[in-house]
């Protein structure tokens, strides 16, 4: 469809709330805000096809997490948003919570459904997102809010992003800053300084990768991290949603 080609970064505004669809600092909940001005508001477009069907897949430029249907969610309404959460693709057959059929209603505006949970068919208006020239800045190191600590997998990746798997090591990371991380990994990779590497986060065996830029989930849950070579063509490669564009 063309109001979502594959990996555009779209926004997706309820014309009933005059909100936008938002992935939650949680890493979980899905919500309405009107903030436009954030990598939480923005989604990157992931397309499938199944059977001979088209789908739309739609991650988070913030966390990569996918939007899913979730019937235990039905009940969970915040904000106006009902039966959705933010998940891993890790099953490219059998999962379907993650596929949404897109079908046109008037000019940018849209229905979204699931095929799983048919409950949830919101009308959206389409909102392009433009690529900005290079990468944001990481936030400062802050204070964590509540006590954390995960697990973070990360691997390597070459030249051309191809993934090591064998280089996957574990690290055991408190907090939730995104600067403070590429300091522990670059220092773990041995490099001489910290903006030498670019971080993407993987959610899910079958998920694209995300460039992580945001600070992480306030959550405990494991986290998958491909790091490239900055100055890699790979790395090179990557699109960041230019958010403060009017």
């Amino acid at each position: 469809m063309e109001l979502l080609p594959d990996r555009a970064h779209v926004r997706l505004r309820s014309p009933a709330h005059g909100m936008y669809l938002y992935a939650d600092e949680d890493g979980v909940g899905v919500s309405l805000r009107p903030s436009r001005a954030s990598l939480s508001t923005v989604w990157a477009v992931h397309r499938v096809e199944r059977s001979g069907n088209s789908f739309v897949l739609l991650h988070s430029a913030a966390y990569g997490r996918y939007l899913a249907s979730s019937p235990e969610y039905i009940n969970y309404a915040r904000d106006g948003v009902d039966g959705v959460v933010q998940c891993r693709y890790f099953n490219d057959l059998d999962q379907e919570d993650i596929l949404w059929e897109a079908v046109g209603y008037r000019g940018d505006d849209l229905f979204l459904h699931n095929p799983e949970n048919g409950r949830w068919s919101l009308l959206w208006a389409v909102e392009a997102v433009p690529a900005r020239v290079g990468p944001p800045l990481l936030p400062p190191p802050t204070p964590s809010p509540m006590l954390l600590r995960r697990m973070i997998l990360y691997m390597k990746a070459d030249e051309y992003g191809n993934i090591d798997y064998e280089s996957t090591k574990l690290l055991v990371f408190e907090g939730h800053s995104v600067s403070r991380l590429r300091d522990e990994l670059a220092s773990l990779l041995e490099e001489w300084h910290a903006v030498r590497i670019t971080m993407c986060v993987w959610a899910g065996s079958h998920g694209r990768l995300t460039p992580l830029v945001v600070d992480l989930p306030l959550n405990n849950q494991t986290m998958e991290i491909v790091v490239y070579e900055s100055w890699s063509r790979a790395a090179q490669g990557l699109q960041y949603p230019n958010v403060d564009t009017p």
